[in-house]
């Protein structure tokens, strides 16, 4: 057989060897060590990491909270709020803004500010000034053109938009429509120019009265002493008619200087509202017109607290104006109702008419005293109306385009318990 060989190691390998293999299960335990280490390590910082990414969700969640929050104070604010970037474009455009301004914000946002609100406006008037000079407006005034062409009086403030760090952003514009203090404003100066007209045609109106009186009286002597057929009888009427014209002017003057003094009683509107209307036509039908006149009202009684005798007066100068307009006669619409607005019950009288219409310089003189578009008027009749129906806490309102007619509604509160 043959002899197997083996292969055998030297005193100083086998030594070597020995040494080695200690030497590597020495860095083995050294590496499960600094793996096991490196393992808890990781372990640590994945915990930290969890926690850090719990924390940043909480702190993202409360984020979105107070900036829903905003958006929704925003969004509820009155006033118009809009923000602008460094480029003059509009970045933010709320709820208030759409509805003064008359875009959707879809239409705006990214648009140049001059071509939405810079329309003939001067640009220190702007948050683009604001932008270019860091000068802030507070509580100023301008006038803009909006969508549809129309100029409204805007109240408007602006400030620059910066970050915390105090990096400039844009710039914020807080603006309203001053269009209803525009018109209180003026309604105010109207009442002062008014209340001192009024003192000084009361003034006149009895220094006119005594002499009248006077004239009437020498001219009634003329009368007299002239025989029936004497031509010079028909100078002395013209006289008299004319002292009585004049007499009638000064009457209707010191009336209407005079406070309205309302005796309130409670009674059926409708009812009330034909008669007076029935009475009208009767009066009406010795003219030579040719005027039909239609009545709208509802079956159910509307009980309020007016003063009669001062309300047929509103009621019988409304339907005179219409005739008026009616020169070669028409049809007139009477309509009436009773509504609740804004919560309070009220009465509505409209009268409506096919006639000349007004143009709206007119519309906008209608109620001052003397100012009449007719021959031989007073220019007292509506001024009259808006007086008796102040006085009873209702407003009158006018809707009138030349050539296609002339509609005037009355409001006042019901007020069943008394005025």
């Amino acid at each position: 057989m043959e002899e197997k060989k083996t292969i055998g190691l030297s005193p100083e390998e086998l030594s070597s060897f020995t040494s080695s293999y200690a030497h590597f299960n020495k860095i083995t335990r050294k590496l499960q060590k600094a793996y096991k280490a490196l393992e808890q390590k990781f372990e640590k910082l994945n915990l930290r990491l969890e926690q850090t990414n719990k924390e940043l969700r909480q702190s993202l969640a409360e984020k979105d909270r107070i900036s829903n929050y905003l958006n929704n104070i925003l969004e509820s604010l009155n006033s118009g709020v809009l923000a602008v970037d460094l480029n003059g474009k509009i970045t933010l455009f709320n709820r208030a803004a759409e509805e003064i301004l008359g875009y959707k914000t879809h239409q705006v946002l990214g648009k140049p500010y001059m071509k939405i609100m810079g329309k003939k406006v001067s640009k220190e008037l702007t948050p683009l000034h604001t932008l270019k000079k860091k000068v802030s407006h507070l509580n100023e005034e301008k006038e803009i053109e909006i969508k549809k062409g129309k100029k409204i009086p805007l109240g408007f403030s602006t400030s620059l938009l910066t970050d915390s760090e105090g990096n400039q952003l844009g710039a914020v514009e807080v603006f309203f429509d001053l269009t209803h203090i525009k018109n209180l404003e003026e309604e105010v100066t109207r009442v002062k120019t008014l209340a001192a007209l009024g003192e000084m045609a009361a003034t006149v109106a009895h220094e006119v009265r005594n002499p009248l009186g006077g004239i009437a009286g020498f001219a009634a002597l003329l009368e007299r002493d002239l025989e029936p057929d004497d031509p010079r009888r028909r100078l002395v009427n013209k006289i008299t008619e004319g002292v009585e014209i004049l007499n009638r002017l000064v009457i209707n003057l010191l009336n209407y200087t005079k406070a309205v003094k309302l005796n309130p009683q409670k009674l059926d509107f409708i009812k009330f509202l034909d008669d007076t209307l029935n009475f009208f036509k009767i009066d009406l039908s010795s003219e030579v017109k040719n005027v039909a006149i239609s009545k709208h009202f509802p079956r159910e009684k509307v009980e309020c607290w007016i003063d009669p005798e001062q309300f047929r007066q509103v009621i019988l100068n409304v339907l005179r104006n219409s005739v008026q307009a009616l020169p070669e006669g028409g049809k007139i619409d009477v309509y009436s109702s009773s509504k609740s607005v804004e919560g309070e019950d009220k009465v509505i009288l409209k009268v409506s008419d096919n006639g000349e219409g007004m143009n709206p310089e007119t519309q906008e003189k209608l109620f001052t005293p003397f100012f009449t578009t007719k021959d031989g008027g007073t220019g007292l009749g509506l001024p009259t109306v808006k007086k008796i129906v102040e006085a009873h806490k209702g407003f009158v309102e006018i809707e009138s385009e030349a050539g296609k007619g002339t509609t005037i509604t009355v409001s006042f509160p019901r007020r069943t318990n008394g005025l």
